[in-house]
């Protein structure tokens, strides 16, 4: 435990610190990750934009079809077709089904197209900040926090769970680590103190 104490905890910085800046291996590390996160971002972000309308186009055919299918074995869909107090299978999921009109559905594909641009926009500036986590800048550090808490947050709270997603959101959050403790805080400290020097 000493060992791992000692290697998270960051160097002390000497007092006449006048030597080259090399980022350590932490942040060249946490840089190519956050590159890669970003361009994975990139890509899904892309892909959702490109197939969006052929995607709704799709879920709509699914959707009409369940409701064919509830309306032929239950009359409708929600409370007022399956009146069961503890509805199981079909009827349980025809009970929880809602109608949804054209408004509804333009609704879901501004809804999408939304979150998909705006995994664009952080793919991007996850790809220019991760770049830049090579130099000690601070505000890109910051930026790989935000867009670490803002992709955990989608996941917890919208349920956004595709599998490279989810593991590009991982890839951000070892970067963003390996950015604060041992010799990458340490790196960025001395970038600070060589800036305000």
């Amino acid at each position: 435990m000493a060992s791992l104490s000692a290697a998270l905890t960051p160097q002390p910085i000497p007092e006449n610190d006048t030597g080259p800046l090399i980022p350590p291996r932490s942040v060249l590390v946490a840089m190519v990750l956050a590159i890669v996160a970003g361009l994975v971002y990139l890509f899904a972000g892309t892909v959702s934009v490109v197939g969006l309308d052929s995607a709704l186009k799709q879920q709509r055919t699914t959707y009409d079809n369940q409701i064919q299918d509830c309306t032929r074995q239950f009359g409708g869909v929600g409370t007022s077709a399956i009146t069961q107090t503890s509805p199981t299978g079909a009827a349980q999921t025809c009970q929880r089904m809602l109608t949804m009109g054209d408004s509804d559905w333009a609704n879901f594909r501004t809804a999408s197209l939304v979150v998909a641009v705006a995994f664009l926009v952080m793919g991007a500036l996850l790809v220019v900040a991760g770049w830049f986590l090579r130099a000690g800048r601070a505000w890109a550090r910051r930026t790989a926090v935000t867009i670490a808490i803002i992709t955990v947050l989608a996941a917890l709270m919208l349920g956004v769970s595709s599998p490279i997603l989810l593991a590009a959101t991982l890839l951000v959050m070892v970067a963003v680590v390996l950015c604060y403790l041992a010799s990458g805080a340490t790196y960025f400290q001395r970038v600070k103190m060589r800036k305000h020097a």
